[in-house]
C-alpha cells in the first residue's frame, strides 16, 4: 500500500502523514528531504519552484515509492502531472488532499520554521489541483480524527 498526503504547505501533510503510518504500521517519509540544495535555495528566498525544478524531485520520490512495500508519504502533489508522475514511477498509489480554510493555513505558517516561506501560500493555492484521481479531506478537526478519517478510506 503506497498512501500519499497532499496539499498546500501548512495543510497538515507530515503531522497526519506521521499519524496514518503509525496507526497502518507502515514505513513514513517527508518529500522535503527529497529536494536537492538548488531547490530549497530557491524556496528559502521565496521563489515557487516550476516544473522543470520539479523534475529530479518526483523521479527521487517515485524510485523510493517503488522501492518501498507499504509507506506513506508527505508530499504536496499539487498537479495532476506530478500525482501521474509518481503513479508513473511507483504504480498505484492513493492521494490524499489536505485543505483548510487560507486563515488557518495562514495561522499555521506562521508558527512554524521551515524552508518554505508563508509568502508561496498564495502560489501553491494557485497551483493546486483537485480532481478525481485524490480523494479531498478537510483538515479542520484534531490531527487524530482527520487521521481516522484517512484510514477509514484506504
Amino acid at each position: 500500500m503506497r498512501i500519499v498526503i497532499a496539499g498546500v504547505s501548512g495543510s497538515g501533510k507530515t503531522t497526519i502523514g506521521k499519524l496514518v503510518a503509525e496507526e497502518l504500521g507502515c514505513e513514513f517519509a517527508d518529500a522535503d528531504a527529497f529536494h536537492p540544495p538548488e531547490n530549497i535555495a530557491k524556496m528559502s528566498a521565496g521563489v515557487p519552484l516550476d516544473d522543470g525544478d520539479r523534475e529530479g524531485w518526483l523521479e527521487a520520490l517515485g524510485h523510493h515509492l517503488a522501492d518501498r512495500g507499504s509507506i506513506v508519504l508527505a508530499c504536496s502533489a499539487l498537479k495532476k502531472i506530478y500525482r501521474d508522475r509518481l503513479r508513473e514511477l511507483a504504480g498505484p498509489i492513493r492521494f490524499f488532499v489536505l485543505t483548510a480554510g487560507r486563515a488557518v493555513l495562514e495561522e499555521r505558517l506562521a508558527h512554524r520554521e521551515h524552508f518554505m516561506p508563508g509568502s508561496l501560500l498564495d502560489s501553491q493555492l494557485n497551483t493546486l489541483e483537485l480532481g478525481e484521481d485524490v480523494e479531498e479531506i478537510e483538515n479542520d478537526r484534531s490531527p487524530e480524527e482527520v487521521s481516522e478519517v484517512v484510514i477509514s478510506r484506504c
